[in-house]
């Protein structure tokens, strides 16, 4: 079996792409918490990957509904596509969820998926400081309520199978927020 160490750098696994023309506030309770770096065990390499209710048909009305495109972000008409790395557990739950990137921004030089994404966005046109400050927040809250879905989703009703036992399993999931 190909045992692998939870890391910062991920194996990405692409799963769906969703998009949002939703206008609701990011609920950020407990939301950071989920950003533990726990270390898990997991496998790359599954005999069958973890099955949702209705083939996924479940999963997707799930996030639909409960997405929430945040209102700093709306008000700066920040869009954009977060990945998000996570593993599903032996009883088909999303743990060790972690950001990897923000539009293709990720974490370079010590400086934060935000930082670096404001900086991409400042080649584009110029920000006054108040105005870098809110893309900074807004971005953070994209981030923020990208974990929350995921930390909050259904459970998949049976987690990955290898060798006919259940496994812990490395997935990504990009989530696209964008406005109407």
């Amino acid at each position: 079996m190909n045992i692998n160490r939870i890391s910062k750098k991920w194996v990405i696994l692409s799963l769906l792409c969703l998009t949002l023309d939703g206008h609701a506030q990011s609920n950020r309770e407990g939301v950071m918490a989920t950003l533990e770096k726990t270390s898990v065990e997991y496998v790359e390499d599954a005999d069958t990957p973890p099955a949702y209710a209705d083939g996924g048909k479940a999963l997707l009305e799930y996030l639909r509904k409960n997405l929430k495109y945040p209102s700093s972000a709306k008000d700066m008409h920040v869009e954009g596509r977060v990945l998000i790395s996570y593993v599903v557990d032996k009883e088909g739950k999303a743990t060790n969820i972690v950001p990897l990137s923000f539009n293709k921004c990720k974490e370079t030089d010590g400086k934060s998926i935000p930082q670096v994404a404001l900086e991409k966005e400042m080649e584009k046109s110029k920000m006054k400081p108040k105005a870098q400050q809110a893309y900074l927040q807004a971005v953070r809250d994209i981030i923020t309520e990208s974990i929350r879905i995921i930390s909050q989703m259904p459970p998949a009703e049976q987690p990955a199978m290898k060798d006919g036992e259940p496994v812990c399993f490395k997935m990504a999931m990009p989530i696209t927020f964008k406005g109407k």
